[in-house]
């Protein structure tokens, strides 16, 4: 048998066990914080932080297996104004990362275009982008997020300061993340949505990846509400989730997930 030929069943097998593993997790919490002592709250901490990083990487082996396949991922396109998507999610990002020391802001010059797109994948695009942007930056560097839209095309820019490069990192080593799936998962939200992603090239410590989406007139038959119920992220913070790895134990500390 291929190699390939077993990876679904195992896929499955794992999200059963991690659907398990959830349910406990969210069962033992309030029992043993019932307890008032908190002595326990770091291996709470260490077990939620695990199961959010395990997640992260059955996700993206899914998605690498899917691609692999030729299979065209689940993709529910629906009327997404890109320049609020961005803002919203920018806002948890820079909360997030100034409680590491670090500066991130969005770029944003007030033109919003309203695009047909998948919101779950163009977020979870994004933060890839800035999940490798903020690795590599450090926990005390800059990172950025800029849009732009001439009225055809809207286009994103993920920027960092490459902090960890200038002390003499290796910057692969701290761009990659998901097993070194992220960059090819990102770019395969954007060949979806028919947009381009482009690496860019730099003398200077940093990085910069610009992606480019084409924006159509919507068309009134396509507004409609929001599909209810669908959350691919399984009730779990998205961002928390994509960031699992670069964010120290104390994001995961039972109160910080209540």
């Amino acid at each position: 048998m291929d190699a390939k030929d077993w990876v679904p069943d195992l896929l499955d097998e794992l999200r059963e066990q991690m659907g398990n593993l959830s349910a406990a997790l969210q069962l033992l919490t309030p029992a043993i914080r019932e307890q008032e002592n908190r002595k326990y709250d770091q291996y709470l901490a260490i077990a939620t932080q695990s199961l959010y990083r395990m997640l992260r990487l059955m996700r993206s082996a899914d998605f690498a297996d899917q691609m692999e396949r030729g299979e065209e991922p689940m993709f529910r396109p629906a009327p997404v104004d890109l320049g609020h998507l961005c803002d919203e999610l920018s806002k948890e990002v820079e909360s997030i990362y100034s409680q590491l020391g670090g500066t991130f802001h969005y770029e944003w010059e007030g033109k919003s275009p309203i695009l047909m797109a998948d919101p779950h994948l163009l977020r979870r695009m994004l933060l890839l982008l800035l999940d490798s942007a903020l690795r590599a930056a450090g926990p005390h560097g800059r990172a950025a997020l800029r849009l732009t839209y001439d009225g055809g095309r809207a286009t994103l820019t993920v920027w960092d300061s490459g902090l960890l490069e200038e002390q003499g990192e290796d910057p692969m080593a701290r761009r990659t993340g998901d097993l070194g799936l992220g960059l090819k998962i990102a770019r395969e939200i954007v060949r979806l949505h028919g947009g381009s992603l482009v690496v860019e090239r730099r003398r200077e410590p940093g990085g910069r990846v610009v992606v480019s989406l084409p924006v159509k007139p919507v068309k009134l038959g396509e507004l409609h509400a929001p599909t209810m119920g669908y959350d691919p992220n399984g009730g779990f913070s998205p961002v928390l989730l994509e960031l699992s790895d670069l964010l120290p134990l104390t994001f995961f500390l039972p109160q910080n997930e209540e």
